[in-house]
Parts: structure tokens; C-alpha cells; sequence
């Protein structure tokens, strides 16, 4: 079934747009850290906009380094340790003659 609605669609023209969409998107997603940054150094807590209102939290967070807690105990880190399956995409752009 899956094979069957995939021959339907172009699937060319669809790497093409899932492309064109990435590059829309990136100069948007740098322009949003560009704004988050600048809001976080005004030092305000609390900025109130025309329709919205960002509140800026400071929040502690604990990260595991993993790669280092395998390198040293790779004996106790594997009854804890799941695979699972990953799909995903990698798009690069073609040369054109």
C-alpha cells in the first residue's frame, strides 16, 4: 500500500520543495534567536508588547554526559542502555552542468 501511493506522488519535486522550505525557514529561525538574545540581555524580566508579552525564566538544568559516563563505566551504563531505529533525511544539493 505504502509502495503504491508512493509511485503516485514526484517524488523529485518533493526532495525540491522539502529543500526550498529548509532554506525559507533557516533565515527565520535565525532571526528569532537574533530577538530571543536581545530580549534576554535587556535583563528585563517582563516585556510587554502591542498584542503579546515575553517573560523572560531562569531556570537550572542538570545535563548527564553520557559519553563520558560510558568511556568510564561502560560495564554500568549497559543494562541501561535502549536501541531504537531512527529515520531521517539528509538533503545536499546537486551539481549542475
Amino acid at each position: 500500500m505504502r509502495q503504491e501511493r508512493i509511485q503516485v506522488i514526484d517524488l523529485a519535486s518533493m526532495v525540491d520543495e522539502l529543500a526550498a522550505l529548509k532554506a525559507q525557514i533557516a533565515p527565520l529561525q535565525e532571526r528569532e534567536q537574533m530577538i530571543k538574545t536581545a530580549l534576554k540581555e535587556t535583563g528585563l524580566e517582563r516585556i510587554d508588547g502591542a498584542e503579546h508579552t515575553a517573560v523572560v525564566i531562569l531556570s537550572e538544568r542538570e545535563v548527564l554526559d553520557s559519553k563520558r559516563l560510558k568511556a568510564d563505566h561502560p560495564v554500568l551504563v549497559q543494562p541501561y542502555l535502549s536501541k531504537t531505529l531512527v529515520e531521517s533525511i539528509k538533503l545536499t544539493a546537486r551539481r549542475t552542468r
